[in-house]
């Protein structure tokens, strides 16, 4: 949804979308031709542009000024202007569900609800949409079960939606009047009857279809730890009370004669319900397979940690085990734990996760060159040798804006979404091995001050600091304070550093008043410091002087100019053929080999030109027969070898 208020905005925000306007020679007046307090806009700012307002001296307190006129100017609208009514809207979705899924309509459920945010400075409206259906289409072997599709602004994750209604704080009352929390739209659902793992199939709910939309003006998007979500608290009352509502209205199996699980399961209770023995079992009968059965099974049938447990899962079901909370806890809980529990089973045997075939999914991601790569088990070597220097960014939006400065400098940027995985620190590792320089940028909190000390060996930290507050201070930013950046908080974890036991300051909150440019100067000072660069860099890691002398550029005109001459020739000589080879290529019944083709496409080529006798071609076979023939051009100097060339150098 479009952010066309000025009530959406913090004044920090209102800044950085200033700042980020990428047209800056536009007038503020067309910049903001979108927000409804377009119309109390000041004077001073209609014919002033985004340049020049950033441009000056004075630019934090004209921004300010700025954003105090146009809240000062117009109230911020009172209610969500919803495009339709309500009634039409829930049956529009039901249909919509209806048209995907094969639900019960008569028992389906949908509700339309909006609502109002104010916490004193960001001020807005927002719709909720809601939708839960029973299926036709499964039965009560799938008791319990929910199908998701969450949605922000009509827009659905990867995941389904599931990560965007995740790490919320909700609350609701159960239809006794208990008071009920959960963390999670399904953490939700679990607690009104949406729950698979039930011992008894008559206190389930029928199988579901569950559909959320968050219509929101102004989606607070959070990344941190590996995760990326939205800042539910402004909505997580409207949530818990509509979601539980529906929920509870939709049937379960009570009284239709199943008492307890219809699956054909052991009626006797797992003796051992203790989940950590399920893993146990697993990794003992996986390096058995290994070792025993088949060694290549470690690369033909690798599995990631979650494949562990979908592995796994499936026996503890049938031995009829009984999460002590839910099945997501004890999944997180036994995936978390492999390498732990490797190292218990065989103490002295240095037994890895990836001697068994087991790997973690790739959360880091290197960027470099306008490429996106995976950093994987298989991939770390090549990637270490990428890039004059490397920066391990905690965060993947710092590394998504910093990436086009980096770029002109040959730097690759490498975000991890939160806590250092071991193909990381893998890689910071074969960087050092490569002689490479790497440094690790991460916020300014104990969360960043444990990520920095988290790699095998010592790793330069570049930043940030309050130290940061200041250079920029020094360097550009003279209105900027400590208090622009900083924000209160209180750790979980352990610090020694007593400002970061009640503040800290995150990337995000740097680049929210400077800029990613600000940022960038910051990193380069840096960078070259001789604590962290001791040795300088070597740009030969990321430029060919090889490649560079072999360009035809460096031709005499004269030269280039008769190349010119020849590719034209041979241009027009060819252009019959290539017609008649593309007609070819469209229109092929066969798949065929794409390097056998592309020879034989060439060796047609070389035919027709071999065989011109035009007048042009022969005359340029002859004037080069006669300038090749002994002593008409003088021979080539002897290549040195590089020794000599180095001697000579110095």
């Amino acid at each position: 949804m479009q952010q066309d208020s000025i009530y959406y905005y913090k004044p920090s925000g209102f800044r950085e979308y200033i700042r980020t306007i990428a047209d800056k020679s536009i007038t503020i007046s067309h910049a903001l031709s979108t927000f409804r307090e377009l119309k109390c806009l000041p004077e001073r700012y209609k014919q002033m542009t985004v340049h020049e307002l950033l441009l000056s001296t004075i630019s934090p307190q004209l921004i300010q000024e700025l954003y105090n006129a146009l809240r000062a100017g117009m109230q911020p609208e009172s209610k969500f202007k919803l495009p339709y009514k309500k009634a039409d809207r829930e049956k529009e979705l039901l249909d919509s569900i209806a048209e995907n899924y094969d639900i019960d309509t008569n028992k389906a459920q949908a509700k339309v609800v909006t609502g109002h945010y104010d916490d004193g400075t960001q001020v807005f409206n927002y719709a909720l949409e809601v939708v839960i259906a029973p299926r036709k289409d499964i039965g009560v072997n799938h008791a319990g079960k929910v199908e998701f599709i969450g949605n922000i602004n009509s827009t659905p994750s990867i995941d389904g939606g599931v990560g965007y209604f995740s790490n919320g704080n909700y609350d609701w009352f159960d239809r006794k009047g208990n008071l009920m929390s959960a963390s999670s739209i399904i953490s939700i659902l679990h607690e009104c009857g949406f729950n698979t793992s039930s011992y008894y199939t008559s206190k389930k709910i029928m199988p579901c279809v569950v559909y959320v939309n968050l219509k929101t003006p102004c989606p607070d998007w959070l990344g941190s730890a590996g995760k990326i979500h939205i800042n539910l608290n402004p909505y997580a009352d409207d949530i818990a009370k509509t979601v539980s509502s529906l929920a509870y209205k939709m049937p379960s199996y009570h009284g239709k004669g199943f008492a307890i699980k219809y699956e054909s399961y052991s009626s006797i209770q797992d003796p051992d319900q203790v989940a950590k023995n399920y893993l146990i079992i697993f990794l003992k009968e996986r390096r058995e397979a290994v070792e025993a059965e088949d060694p290549s099974l470690k690369t033909r049938d690798r599995i990631t940690q979650s494949g562990v447990w979908y592995r796994i899962r499936p026996r503890m079901i049938k031995a009829g085990y009984e999460p002590r909370k839910d099945w997501g806890t004890t999944r997180r809980s036994l995936t978390g734990s492999i390498s732990k529990v490797i190292k218990e089973l065989w103490p002295y045997e240095n037994i890895t996760r990836e001697d068994l075939g087991i790997i973690a999914s790739s959360r880091a991601t290197m960027l470099y060159k306008g490429q996106a790569y995976p950093v994987t088990i298989d991939n770390v070597k090549e990637l270490a040798k990428k890039g004059v220097a490397i920066i391990i960014i905690e965060k993947e939006g710092i590394a998504d804006i910093l990436a086009p400065h980096a770029e002109k400098y040959g730097i690759a940027l490498v975000h991890t979404q939160g806590r250092l995985t071991e193909y990381g620190k893998d890689l910071i590792e074969e960087v050092k091995e490569t002689g490479g320089s790497i440094w690790i940028l991460v916020d300014y909190d104990a969360y960043g001050d444990q990520i920095a000390k988290s790699t095998r060996t010592k790793t330069p930290r570049i930043g940030i600091t309050r130290q940061t507050v200041k250079w920029l201070q020094q360097n550009g930013y003279p209105e900027l304070e400590e208090v622009d950046v900083e924000e209160e908080y209180a750790p979980e974890i352990s610090t020694d550093d007593e400002y970061l036991k009640h503040h800290r300051i995150e990337l995000d909150s740097i680049t929210a008043q400077v800029g990613a440019e600000g940022l960038w100067e910051y990193i380069l000072h840096q960078a070259e410091l001789p604590e962290f660069s001791p040795e300088g860099f070597d740009l030969n890691r990321v430029i060919d002087v090889e490649k560079i002398s072999e360009s035809k550029e460096l031709y005499p005109k004269i030269v280039k100019d008769f190349l010119s001459y020849l590719d034209e020739n041979i241009e027009n000589l060819l252009e019959d053929e290539k017609i008649k080879i593309k007609d070819e290529l469209e229109n092929t019944k066969e798949l065929t080999e794409i390097e056998k083709k592309e020879e034989e496409i060439e060796d047609r080529f070389s035919d027709i030109v071999a065989d011109d006798k035009s007048e042009v071609m022969q005359t340029i076979i002859t004037k080069f027969t006669e300038l090749m023939q002994p002593g008409v051009l003088p021979e080539p100097k002897a290549k040195e070898s590089s020794n000599q060339a180095s001697e000579r150098a110095s």
